[in-house]
């Protein structure tokens, strides 16, 4: 399945705070075993620039349904940790999409979420 995860900042979050957890959750889903690719999402490129862009906050992630919970549960982790900026994920899955703050979300409810966005039959 492919999924992108968009880091969204809250209350006084900066892009460079974005960009910096962004690169580190790109970095943490790619070694991961299960992954089998990870890419920035490319964006337009601003104003008169011509040719493409990275989306600030944003990556694709090729991975195996069966794989989602564990992604998620990093995912958590690292952006649950005291020092990581407030952000919100946003998960998107074909035309299912779903967001969270990982500082707040609960086990059920996460996974609740995973049974959204996780393809059918994808648990075998």
């Amino acid at each position: 399945m492919d999924l992108s995860v968009t880091v969204l900042p809250l209350s006084g979050t900066s892009s460079r705070e974005v960009a910096e957890l962004t690169d580190e959750l790109r970095d943490a889903v790619e070694r991961h075993r299960d992954v089998q690719q990870v890419k920035p999402v490319e964006a337009s490129a601003p104003g008169g620039a011509k040719g493409v862009g990275q989306m600030l906050g944003a990556f694709l992630v090729s991975l195996p349904g069966s794989a989602l919970p564990a992604i998620l549960d990093l995912v958590k982790a690292i952006v649950s940790r005291p020092t990581q900026p407030p952000v919100q994920i946003e998960l998107t899955a074909g035309s299912t999409k779903v967001s969270f703050d990982p500082r707040q979300i609960g086990p059920g409810d996460l996974a609740a979420l995973i049974a959204a966005i996780q393809p059918k039959g994808a648990g075998a």
